[in-house]
């Protein structure tokens, strides 16, 4: 007589899971991936991490070409923004030299870069316009980082301050010229006042020479302060003898 176990027996049936029951014998498990498809999915991770990189180099690259603006560095450098200048200016028709160059620290990272143009006195009016243009652009060509770049430029005893503002450079001009028609005054400079150079019309500041006193003088003053607040509402005007 055979005596049958309790785990034997032809009619003996496996036992099946929950995962069998409700979808059948092939999900009880995870299928463990093949070398090859392990190697493809680090491959594209790798590619990924890869691709990310480059472009936070590229968008870092861009913002430190951002802050450079053609200064050379990170950092200020105000010489190299005068040698800009310089070489530009001294392209520019009608000026004769560069020089004067002066650099001040204005704070921990700022600086203020100024320079005396001479041109020919002998320029004609729109020859003189394109000449404060062209020298506003290379003193905004040279700005950047920290540094402002500025210049005063003499048409002889005519002196007009420069900035990178092409608008508010001509405007001093065309003041410095009306200030100039009247009669009495021998010499004048439109420019900033003291402190931080500015563009705004309150900010300007128009000196001229003459050699009128009392009632003459007077009557240059007024017509000088017409002339110069109708460009520039609350500018500055002052007279000085000639030296």
């Amino acid at each position: 007589m055979t005596i049958q176990g309790p785990d034997d027996g032809p009619d003996r049936t496996p036992v099946r899971d929950d995962l069998d029951r409700a979808f059948g014998p092939d999900t009880a498990s995870v299928t463990t991936p093949s070398t090859g498809q392990r190697v493809r999915r680090g491959t594209v991770i790798t590619l990924s991490f890869a691709a990310v990189g480059v472009v936070i180099a590229v968008v870092l690259s861009t913002i430190v070409g951002s802050i450079q603006t053609g200064v050379g560095s990170v950092f200020p450098q105000p010489q190299a923004a005068l040698d800009r200048f310089r070489t530009a200016a001294g392209d520019v028709p009608g000026v004769r030299a560069v020089h004067d160059e002066e650099t001040t620290r204005s704070s921990l990272a700022a600086y203020e870069v100024a320079a005396v143009v001479d041109a020919s006195p002998d320029l004609s009016h729109g020859q003189q316009v394109d000449a404060v243009r062209a020298l506003s652009a290379a003193a905004g060509d040279a700005d950047g980082n920290g540094v402002v770049v500025v210049a005063e430029v003499r048409f002889g005893p005519l002196v007009v301050g420069v900035t990178s503002d092409a608008d508010a450079t001509t405007k001093r001009l065309d003041v410095a010229r009306a200030v100039a028609a009247i009669g009495g005054v021998v010499g004048v400079r439109c420019d900033w006042g003291e402190g931080v150079p500015s563009d705004e019309p309150d900010a300007q500041r128009v000196e001229f020479t003459t050699v009128g006193t009392g009632v003459a003088l007077a009557a240059i003053t007024a017509v000088a302060e017409r002339e110069t607040h109708a460009v520039f509402p609350g500018a500055e005007l002052s007279s000085r003898k000639p030296s």
